[in-house]
């Protein structure tokens, strides 16, 4: 894809500090840095805006390179996803505070095509309902979407549509397997994930809110053990 060569460019300038500075640079010093023409870093410079990945400002003095919203979540997806491939056969850990929610969660639980989907690919019936988890760690679920997981696909029906569902699978504070899942669609903000299980999870691990919980993501062969001796 010929747009490649000038976001390889984009991370080299951020790599080299050449981003989101306060002070302007000259494109001779940029070029310099990174072994590049001015001309070619020009033309870069001038692709990547027109891209809507960066903002410059012209002084006398130089440039001051800014990254976009565009920019940023360009960045930020190619991290995730590095991350999720190194982090992949580590074991992952993420923590957060329960807290009492809307009821949505446990709305999608109960419809009929959602509870099927559970019992075909996960191999359980949910409790219904789901237990809220606002992260502590990870600060967004941005991290955790990018994890290996089962998808399970959106739906419609004549009244409305139905998003996809994202299920990772879990054990809780050591003790009870469950999933934790990721909708596409919630009222809810990216610091928070919901998690089902076949039990009633505050009941049972006699939660309330703002209690702490721990939550270890299983590597996808582990839970492939877990569920053929189960």
């Amino acid at each position: 894809m010929e747009e490649r060569k000038y976001l390889f460019t984009l991370i080299e300038l951020i790599k080299l500090g050449f981003i989101d500075r306060t002070k302007p640079v000259t494109i001779t010093r940029m070029a310099e840095v990174m072994n590049m023409t001015q001309q070619n870093l020009s033309r870069h410079l001038i692709i990547l805006e027109k891209l809507g990945f960066i903002n410059k400002i012209i002084t006398e003095k130089g440039q001051i390179i800014t990254l976009t919203k565009k920019g940023r979540d360009f960045i930020n997806e190619i991290y995730l996803s590095l991350k999720a491939m190194i982090e992949k056969e580590k074991e992952i850990i993420i923590r957060g505070k329960v807290f009492t929610g809307i009821g949505e969660g446990g709305y999608y639980v109960t419809r009929k095509y959602y509870m099927n989907q559970f019992k075909e690919k996960l191999g359980i019936k949910p409790f219904p309902g789901t237990l809220n988890i606002k992260l502590i760690e990870p600060k967004d679920r941005n991290f955790i979407e990018a994890l290996p997981h089962i998808f399970i696909p959106g739906t419609k029906t004549k009244l409305r549509t139905y998003g996809w569902v994202k299920c990772f699978p879990a054990i809780i504070n050591g003790q009870i397997r469950c999933f934790v899942i990721t909708l596409e669609r919630t009222h809810y903000d990216s610091t928070v994930v919901e998690v089902i299980s076949e039990v009633n999870l505050r009941k049972t691990l006699n939660l309330k809110d703002n209690d702490i919980v721990e939550i270890r993501l299983l590597k996808f062969n582990e839970e492939q053990n877990r569920t053929s001796k189960g």
